[in-house]
């Protein structure tokens, strides 16, 4: 008892210091890119939705989640106010019922800006467009800058070429879209394309929307100059494509989203492991050793026999042997075998392959031993020799 009670209170030590040491040693950067407003990460969206109400002043921001086709029905009013529609993420994700709403929604009067690397093909069909690669040979860094002629040129703004290198090409027959952001290859990165009575904005570099270039002083005036292109109205900014509906985080999602309580976790559940396995260890009851089952039929056999031997029962033994040939008979040629006649005779014959004088000379002699009350071993020995030759004779 007392070596358990060392061994639980060295382990509690351990325990308390590894949390110790986990919770003050340097945190890593996190360098997902989650594009979420809850992320203060480099690539979460916090700052810049937090200065939102800066960039729409007195309009009501707000983080929609909710999908697409359930958020524009709160739109069905048609004197409803119009509202500018934010989607920012990696990939745009919308099945053909969820683009049909946004499609309505934006012909209504409303706007949507979309900042993504991947568009669904859907949609580029509809506005006529299509999503590239820069053509530049230069890989290191590529410059963005806006083109609309009523915007102040600005200073271009640098980013590393694998951040901004997608592009936006815009069909020759779209003669509506203006185009209002390239990059200094002088591929279109940023176009306005008119829907209706409202407008889509869309805009390749999404990762120019994120705290990492927000906050950076060469390039924080990207995304607000990027936004100023829409009027000033309500804003919904969506979260359902990068948190889900709300309501749908488990307990566990909460868990694992911090670092200290992930640990915690997976420690506690390290340690029911272990109890588990230690304590079957020390319950489990021992397992008998069985022997190999041995083979006795060769015993058995030389039981029986001489049991035979020794009691001389020759009648006995050649019943036993009539019955087994007889049964063999059935099985091997189906044929009634109460009555041994000749027509019997000739059946087994024919159909055995056998002569029918030897199935003759057995039948008399199998009739002959049936009506005997004593049997000689010498008429045993010929009943068994006739056997074993019909056996072998058939067996061909």
């Amino acid at each position: 008892m007392r070596g358990y009670k060392a061994y639980a209170l060295g382990l509690g030590i351990l325990f308390t210091l590894f949390v110790v040491v986990e919770y003050y040693r340097p945190k890593p950067i996190d360098w997902r890119q989650t594009f979420s407003n809850k992320d203060k990460i480099p690539y979460g969206t916090y700052v810049l939705f937090e200065l939102l109400p800066d960039l729409f002043k007195h309009e009501p921001v707000s983080s929609v989640r909710l999908p697409v086709v359930n958020q524009v029905e709160v739109q069905t009013d048609s004197a409803a106010q119009p509202v500018n529609y934010l989607f920012v993420n990696s990939s745009f994700r919308v099945d053909s019922l969820e683009l049909e709403a946004l499609l309505e929604f934006v012909q209504k009067g409303n706007n949507a800006f979309i900042s993504a690397r991947r568009f669904p093909r859907l949609l580029q069909d509809t506005l006529g467009f299509d999503v590239g690669y820069s053509a530049k040979q230069q890989q290191d860094s590529i410059e963005l800058l806006f083109t609309h002629p009523q915007l102040p040129k600005p200073a271009p703004f640098k980013y590393a070429w694998e951040k901004a290198s997608e592009t936006i090409a815009l069909d020759s027959a779209n003669t509506k879209a203006i185009v209002l952001g390239k990059n200094s290859a002088g591929d279109t990165n940023y176009v306005q394309i008119p829907f209706g009575k409202g407008n889509f904005y869309l805009s390749s570099v999404p990762l120019a929307f994120t705290n990492y270039h927000v906050i950076n002083p060469r390039q924080d005036k990207y995304a607000a100059l990027a936004l100023s292109h829409l009027p000033v109205q309500p804003v919904w900014w969506d979260e359902y494509q990068k948190q889900g509906a709300e309501g749908s985080t488990s307990v566990f999602r909460v868990l694992l989203s911090h670092d200290a309580l992930a640990w915690a976790y997976y420690v506690t559940l390290g340690s029911l492991l272990l109890f588990v396995l230690f304590e079957s260890k020390r319950t489990q009851r021992i397992i008998p050793v069985l022997e190999k089952p041995r083979n006795t039929t060769l015993e058995f056999v030389r039981v029986i026999g001489n049991l035979y031997f020794n009691s001389r029962d020759h009648q006995s033994i050649a019943e036993k042997k009539i019955a087994y040939f007889l049964e063999y008979l059935r099985l091997h040629y189906h044929e009634q075998t109460n009555v041994l006649d000749e027509e019997l005779q000739q059946k087994i014959a024919r159909k055995a392959g056998v002569k029918t004088e030897e199935i003759s000379q057995l039948f008399q002699l199998i009739n002959f031993i049936r009506a005997t009350d004593g049997l000689e071993e010498e008429t045993l020995w010929q009943l068994n020799k006739q056997l074993e030759r019909f056996y072998r004779q058939t067996s061909r």
